[in-house]
């Protein structure tokens, strides 16, 4: 049985660290992992600061190498979350100045990725809580060019959307389409269990979280066309947000046990779609 969290993060300065974070994974079953970046001031950055965000990419890629050393399949995914464009807008900075830093950072990703450093690109995306509509609007130019960037080195996207429903999977589906990248690069980070299929019939790769309640059973009504993921964020003043990669293990585990959910559609989930979105970057088949 093998058990892949599609988007987690560890820190080792606000909480447990990649070493403790994959051993607890790795001990409650767990197979493979995507750690993915945080907030620049997570680690203590500053925002919009170029050189804290090499470092915000070093640490993902360290992780990864943490998990790899320990017997789990693992990569990087390395980005600049949308929080940053609100809070760099906060402080004074222009529009322009604001999307051409983002931009910097899209192409940074994309230069690991081609260094082999990590395996796709993200969280890029738009703020899930209300903003005005020039900050959604700048958001899609950087997702947008985030997409465009992907393609170009045939590498995944993680997005950090807003949950709104199918609108939220039909803009997606368009940017992406606009670009030509192959939808099934396009992770749709955090969606909705109950939108999983919808978002798959676009082509479009659902990543949905485990611990929100009864949405992955919501998923499995369209069949296992999703992945999993824990968003797990390592910081021990929010302990257990959102849940812990190994309690993803434990409950997909239990679930199989169970009955509730048949082994070959545990496979598609955490293998057959996991190679589906990464494909070379990431062996798993």
């Amino acid at each position: 049985m093998f058990i892949f969290d599609n988007h987690a993060h560890a820190n080792e300065i606000t909480g447990l660290g990649a070493g403790e974070v994959v051993r607890r994974f790795k001990a409650a079953g767990g197979g493979g992992i995507v750690f993915v970046t945080l907030l620049t001031w997570s680690i203590g950055g500053r925002p919009g600061d170029r050189g804290w965000v090499v470092r915000l990419y070093d640490q993902a890629v360290k992780n990864a190498e943490v998990a790899r050393a320990a017997g789990l399949i693992s990569g990087a995914v390395v980005g600049v979350h949308p929080a940053e464009c609100v809070k760099l807008l906060e402080v004074g900075w222009a529009e322009a100045e604001v999307e051409e830093f983002m931009r910097w950072a899209v192409d940074l990703a994309a230069r690991y990725v081609e260094e082999g450093r990590a395996v796709g690109l993200g969280e890029f995306g738009r703020p899930h809580w209300p903003v005005q509509q020039r900050v959604v609007e700048l958001c899609n130019r950087v997702v947008l060019y985030a997409l465009e960037r992907a393609k170009d080195v045939d590498a995944a996207v993680h997005l950090h959307l807003e949950r709104g429903g199918k609108a939220t999977v039909d803009s997606i589906a368009e940017l992406a389409a606009r670009t030509g990248i192959r939808p099934e690069r396009v992770v749709m980070h955090h969606i909705e269990g109950a939108l999983a299929g919808y978002a798959f019939t676009k082509g479009l790769s659902p990543s949905v979280p485990i611990g929100r309640r009864g949405e992955f059973e919501d998923a499995l009504k369209s069949g296992p066309v999703f992945v999993v993921e824990s968003d797990y964020i390592d910081d021990k003043s929010r302990p257990g947000a959102v849940i812990p990669p190994w309690t993803l293990a434990s409950k997909l585990r239990q679930y199989a046990a169970s009955g509730r959910i048949a082994a070959d559609d545990l496979r598609q989930i955490c293998v057959s779609n996991v190679a589906r979105i990464y494909g070379r970057r990431l062996p798993i088949e």
